[in-house]
């Protein structure tokens, strides 16, 4: 009886995965997609995508659309939605690849490649959930007034150059395994800038025109963040820190708990930032 069950439990273990081996095997089905919408009476678009797995550029564009999708993917694993409407002024774009969630086994890669254009002609309000893949935001040019992202497993990139023309109320940046890189951030006139680090370290320079006081939550994860300042900003740190993190704050004082940059009192404009430590590091710099 008791070889009788052995054999029974050998023979339920083997049976998964004896399924798996004659398990049809779905190649990859790669299909391209273009599609545009016209300008119209919007005033403003919001956009709202998520992108499971892929690769994700997001670019301001000039011309007569207030926006340009250019897709490549998998159909045999993914299934995109593109919806457009407008609605009160405003021009609502929502994207949408997700899996299909079939357990059929796949030998090719998933090539799935998003590029997307925004017009620079309307304030833009910006979420994107992009899941396993890198990303890239190139911002210069872009009318920014709320940027939403977060970014699961892969590196993600944002990169602006110039002043943008509206300004952003928040900005809020979630960052799971892989590293960031933010260049430019005081070019988008942002108020309230808030990122969460994870698995992952993170390159945060704030370079550019800065034209008001901002807010500034920084949670560092496990990797380390380092942030790099513009000499004339008055910047105020608050730090709750983990004993097992670094922190380093080059030209600081401290006074009352919190730390303060040389020249802080005569700064016209100021920037505070509180900053949550983990198992990584922290540091601040100077440009």
């Amino acid at each position: 009886m008791r070889k009788a069950l052995w054999s029974l439990s050998g023979i339920l273990l083997v049976l998964p995965f004896a399924g798996c081996d004659l398990e049809e095997r779905v190649p990859a089905q790669v299909v391209s997609i273009t599609k545009s919408q016209p300008l119209g009476a919007e005033k403003a678009l919001d956009v709202d995508i998520r992108f499971d797995v892929g690769s994700l550029e997001i670019a301001a564009e000039k011309g007569a659309s207030t926006y340009t999708v250019d897709l490549d993917y998998d159909k045999a694993s993914y299934q995109e939605a593109i919806g457009y409407e407008e609605s009160g002024g405003t021009g609502r774009l929502t994207f949408r690849l997700e899996s299909l969630h079939k357990l059929g086994l796949r030998s090719d890669r998933h090539p799935n490649r998003l590029r997307l254009g925004l017009t620079n002609t309307l304030p833009v309000r910006l979420a994107i959930n992009n899941g396993v893949g890198d990303a890239r935001l190139s911002l210069t040019g872009l009318l920014l007034t709320d940027l939403d992202l977060e970014s699961g497993v892969g590196g993600a990139r944002i990169s602006s150059y110039e002043p943008n023309q509206v300004s952003c109320d928040r900005i809020r940046i979630k960052n799971g395994v892989g590293s960031l890189d933010a260049v430019g951030l005081g070019y988008l006139r942002f108020s309230d800038l808030e990122f969460e680090g994870g698995v992952g370290g993170a390159n945060l320079d704030f370079s550019g025109e800065w034209q008001r006081d901002a807010e500034i939550k920084i949670q560092v994860g496990v990797g380390g963040v380092s942030v790099k300042m513009p000499r004339r900003i008055g910047v105020k740190v608050e730090c709750h820190k983990n004993f097992l993190s670094g922190f380093h704050l080059d030209g600081f004082t401290m006074r009352d708990s919190f730390y303060y940059s040389e020249g802080y009192d005569e700064a016209k404009i100021r920037a505070s930032v509180r900053v949550v430590t983990g198992v990584g590091g922290f540091k601040i710099t100077w440009l």
